[in-house]
């Protein structure tokens, strides 16, 4: 292949030609396969025909694939979108979660709209925040707007162990008078010079900071530290003084000289302005401390338009606008240009061949050897296209792109791309413990979806690790803590906070019994069988796999007739033997009992034993049933499968950067000891290093009495007036763990 094509076609040496140098390996190869037999060159040759068409033919394709990669990463009609494969740009894969007390300033001065400044201080021995904000003197909302709006900001950005102590709060500084007597030039409007006057002062005793995005000219490294976003306040240097001021004053457009110029305080002028002051605004032209002369006379201003002035020229000056409505500029990082490239189109080489070889046009049935033979490089060069048709597709971590999978090929050059975006990002999203463990049947593709789902996400999930739940949300999803949804991706879980593992049972009416010391005769009969003469050998057959339906109105006819079919179920319990195991199609068997009479069975793994599940006329009929029960477990399991994530803390402040990780332990993998081990280092490698971890697994009878409790709580975090009614829901599940026992819950049988 030569190197990079351009739209247009260049003019090559005729030695240099992609065709010259195939035509004269054509012959090098073609003499020497053929040794003493080619004693002659002949153009009229049918094989130097071929050969020369056959060699056009790949000449044309070396200039269909010659074109950039992102051209064929355009579908017709479309445009490159770099995030549909997962390539995100540096403002989404490399700025990080707030972690500093200036990190959550900046955070709050870029998108609030409504604080002059704001003072943080945390506390290193609890992970308490104090704020306290400077309301904008122009702004629309009143001091408490202006804190709910911090304070929800907070929240959804707070990390894991963090919290607000007490309230948002704010502050109102000392004000300074402007008393002031300046000339201005010839035709200047007082109003609009005395308004550049006041916002100089204000801007200048608040700090003056502006919001600003990147330019074109930017250091990207600047736009990547610490920053959610690609916005940023910008703070001036230096100290402020009233020199530092005058000298900005002195420079106010339409001001030629100044008699006098102080900012009072109870009647006395203030020189250190580096204490935080704020600046008194006139409510009326009698509160007006200037003197303005204009050509040896006096001019006044206009109060009204002064005012209106000078909070147009504040804002514009702060540019104090929000986050959702800031212009962007052109960033410092651009994606690649690229085009839709029609290249797919192929005609075939049999048109080629001169009239004399009657390839085409005679009017045949049959084709002759010959043509199938030409009709071989048509194959070829149409499957290569047709590859590079469907890449866009294959390389795309879109969920509605999740198509074409079923073909080997295709899988390994999709697990190929997501091992590369793997190492991209320094994440793995098929761990090996993790395929070893494939309790649930997951297939090839059913493994690339899951993966692909993850790294669809890998940006946010790598900035945001520590980010805590939002605990003043109360909508679907958005108030999961980021290790929760990491986990639950990785492992192609329920990941919204709201969903109840508990309830998965009993929305099917099912009761799960598991066999335990102490437990009543009554609940642990379940149609066990004695060994007979009935489960010889040459009476019992492996259950068959069997295609099921696809659709998920179907798939539950087929739960609903299995319900009706299997005898097991005319009670609403299941064992938990047959809840975890019965997800492995070969621990199921029919057995013949009499002329035409069979019955499904389960072998128990943990108690061993058979248990019947039910009868039916034909193994063919047990066979169906045994398939659509195995993918009913499947899902049940998955279903059942989550992590909550709880912050003492939040509730009790002597329990500071210490976290209770609570699992359910009933599921087929959950219930594993080895994949027990190696889910708790994945969630202990996701958090910070600060942070000290308990891990719990429960029983669903201890899950069900925890979710309730848990649900409670989260609803308490959100109301500030549940303080006491919190710290008992605290205790309550801090009973129900054995909290403070010295040893982590472990309902393991």
């Amino acid at each position: 292949m030569d190197g990079r094509k351009e739209p247009y076609i260049g003019q090559q040496p005729v030695e240099e030609a992609l065709y010259t140098k195939l035509q004269a390996q054509t012959a090098a190869e073609v003499q020497r396969l053929a040794g003493q037999v080619w004693t002659d060159y002949n153009a009229h040759d049918p094989g130097v025909t071929v050969g020369d068409i056959a060699n056009h033919a790949l000449a044309e394709l070396d200039y269909k694939l010659g074109f950039p990669l992102a051209d064929y990463c355009v579908e017709e009609g479309g445009t490159f979108s770099p995030v549909r494969f997962g390539l995100f740009t540096p403002e989404e894969a490399y700025t990080t979660q707030p972690v500093t007390v200036e990190d959550y300033r900046r955070l709050f001065l870029a998108h609030v709209p409504g604080i002059d400044d704001v003072q943080l201080s945390c506390d290193p021995q609890t992970g308490g925040y104090t704020v306290r904000v400077l309301p904008s003197p122009f702004g629309k909302e009143d001091g408490r707007e202006v804190c709910a709006q911090v304070r929800s900001l907070y929240n959804r950005h707070r990390n894991l162990c963090e919290f607000l102590s007490g309230d948002v709060e704010t502050i109102r500084p000392d004000e300074l008078e402007f008393h002031a007597e300046f000339e201005i030039g010839a035709g200047a409007d007082a109003s609009d010079v005395l308004a550049r006057l006041y916002a100089v002062i204000l801007c200048y005793l608040s700090g003056a900071e502006r919001v600003v995005t990147p330019g074109t000219d930017d250091v990207p490294g600047e736009w990547l530290e610490g920053l959610t976003d690609a916005l940023r306040p910008v703070q001036p240097e230096g100290k402020r003084t009233e020199h530092g001021l005058y000298r900005l004053l002195r420079a106010v457009e339409g001001v030629r000289a100044f008699t006098t110029c102080y900012l009072m305080k109870d009647g006395k002028p203030q020189t250190d302005l580096s204490q935080g002051f704020g600046l008194h605004i006139p409510a009326s032209a009698e509160e007006l401390h200037v003197r303005i002369r204009q050509e040896h006379g006096k001019a006044e201003p206009d109060f009204d338009t002064f005012l209106r002035r000078l909070e147009t020229l504040y804002r514009s000056g702060r540019r104090r606008i929000s986050a959702q409505k800031e212009p962007r500029k052109k960033p410092c990082w651009h994606a690649p240009e690229a085009e839709h490239r029609g290249i797919f189109a192929h005609s075939s080489i049999l048109g080629d061949f001169p009239a004399c070889y009657r390839l085409s046009g005679e009017g045949r049935q049959e084709e002759t050897a010959f043509e199938s033979y030409l009709k071989l490089y048509d194959r070829v060069i149409q499957d290569g296209l047709e590859e590079v048709r469907k890449l866009p597709r294959l390389l795309s971590v879109e969920a509605g792109d999740a198509v074409g999978l079923g073909n080997r090929h295709a899988r390994e050059a999709k697990k190929r791309y997501l091992d590369f975006l793997d190492r991209l990002y320094g994440v793995e999203s098929d761990p090996a413990w993790l395929a070893g463990e494939n309790h649930y049947g997951e297939t090839e593709e059913g493994t690339l979806r899951r993966r692909t789902d993850f790294l669809r996400h890998a940006a946010g999930l790598t900035r945001n690790r520590s980010r805590a739940r939002n605990i003043l949300s109360g909508g679907e999803g958005s108030g999961t803590p980021a290790i929760k949804e990491w986990f639950c991706r990785l492992l192609g879980l329920e990941g919204d906070d709201n969903h109840t593992v508990s309830n998965v049972l009993p929305k099917h009416n099912l009761r799960l019994v598991d066999r335990k010391a102490g437990k009543s005769l009554l609940e642990r009969i379940d149609a066990m069988l004695i060994d007979e003469r009935m489960l010889e050998e040459d009476k019992v057959e492996p259950v068959r796999y069997r295609e099921l339906a696809v659709g998920e109105a179907e798939k539950l006819d087929e739960y609903n007739e299995m319900r009706g079919e299997l005898e097991y179920f005319n009670e609403n319990r299941i064992s938990g033997d047959l809840f975890r195991g019965g997800t492995d199609l070969a621990r199921y068997r029919t057995v013949q009992v009499g002329d035409g009479e069979y019955l499904l069975l389960y072998r128990n793994r943990e108690r061993g034993g058979w248990t019947n599940l039910g009868r039916a006329g034909s193994r063919a009929r047990l066979d169906r049933m045994a398939n659509i029960l195995r993918r009913f477990l499947r899902e049940l399991n998955r279903a059942c499968e989550t992590v909550y994530v709880m912050e003492p803390v939040l509730a009790d402040t002597s329990r500071a950067f210490r976290l209770t990780l609570v699992l359910p332990g009933w599921t087929g993998r959950f219930h594993s000891g080895n994949f027990r081990a190696h889910c708790e280092e994945l969630l202990r490698s996701l958090l910070p290093a600060h942070l000290a971890v308990e891990t719990h697994w429960l029983d669903e009878r201890r899950m069900k009495r925890f979710e309730n409790l848990y649900h409670q709580w989260m609803r308490s975090l959100a109301d500030r007036r549940t303080g006491n009614y919190r710290k008992l829901l605290l205790q309550a599940i801090d009973e129900l763990l054995d909290i403070g026992t010295g040893r982590p819950q472990d309902d393991t049988d």
